[in-house]
């Protein structure tokens, strides 16, 4: 019998099916954190902190850097820190590669997969909002990294699923709330979510190729993360750019429904639901299309 769990945000929901059954790729080394943490009078949270290996940042190897930047080798090549200050594609993406992290984590941890879903929820925080902190504290952010924190500590300490789900909740309104500090350009507010659901199904596609060759549960959570951000964004964008632009619409929803078919849930399926080149071709064609 199939699981199925909501994450309501904002506007959209996201809906995600199946149950646990897969070992996160950072598991045993997790558990051994935390058990030298324990011995060590270290918290939990410093423990699964300082067992997230860094993403790299500044200018991601096989990205771009600038308004839109792409994500690049395996969709977690990082965020340009730098660009962040002044655009708002780059800001949005990295509280939304925040959220992928918030929503992947709680699909695992809901599905048993308590270890995975903690290292999801620090990995949001130590890969990237802590290389963000000073652009945030610039920006006004309040609330954010504490609600992070909440998630990361009843994670690590295997707290209630409904516990660390409120917790969660509170982590996608804080950044919601992040989103209206974000830098102003000349672009339109539906110009700027378009170009970052494009580059979440991006990042979604990237990771999808390397969860083929990867059968262990990170590199296929964080895909499922992003595609989970790229849909709940899609959204509140979709029906007034519908209005707008019927044919970039239907590129992006192609993007969209492929991301769905590479990652119906938490359970990864046995055989891949779609060929990991039109995946990623289909992302590319809504990148193109959302950068014109």
């Amino acid at each position: 019998m199939k699981k199925k769990t909501k994450i309501w945000v904002g506007i959209g929901a996201f809906v995600l099916a199946g149950s646990g059954g897969l070992m996160h790729a950072e598991q045993p080394a997790a558990a051994a954190a935390l058990e030298a943490g324990v011995a060590a009078s270290t918290s939990p949270r410093d423990a699964l902190l300082s067992s997230a290996a860094p993403i790299v940042f500044a200018q991601a190897a096989g990205g771009e850097g600038g308004e839109g930047g792409e994500g690049g080798e395996g969709g977690e090549a990082g965020i340009n820190v730098a660009a962040t200050e002044n655009d708002p594609v780059e800001y949005n993406i990295a509280l939304q590669v925040i959220a992928a992290h918030y929503y992947a984590g709680l699909a695992a941890y809901e599905a048993k997969e308590t270890e995975a879903g903690a290292q999801m929820f620090a990995h949001g925080l130590s890969e990237v909002f802590i290389p963000m902190e000073e652009v945030f504290g610039r920006r006004g952010v309040k609330g954010l990294r504490e609600a992070m924190e909440a998630a990361v500590d009843a994670g690590a300490g295997k707290k209630p699923s409904a516990a660390v789900r409120k917790l969660v909740q509170n982590v996608l309104k804080a950044i919601a709330a992040a989103e209206k500090a974000a830098p102003k350009s000349a672009q339109s507010a539906l110009a700027v979510k378009t170009k970052v659901v494009a580059d979440l199904l991006n990042r979604a596609a990237f990771q999808y190729n390397v969860a083929l060759s990867d059968k262990t549960l990170e590199p296929y959570l964080d895909g499922l993360g992003f595609a989970a951000a790229a849909r709940n964004e899609a959204d509140k964008v979709l029906p007034e750019l519908r209005k707008s632009d019927k044919k970039k619409a239907a590129t992006l929803k192609t993007a969209l429904d492929m991301a769905a078919k590479a990652y119906p849930g938490i359970k990864r399926p046995a055989k891949a639901p779609v060929p990991a080149g039109d995946f990623l071709a289909a992302s590319s064609a809504a990148q193109l299309a959302v950068s014109r």
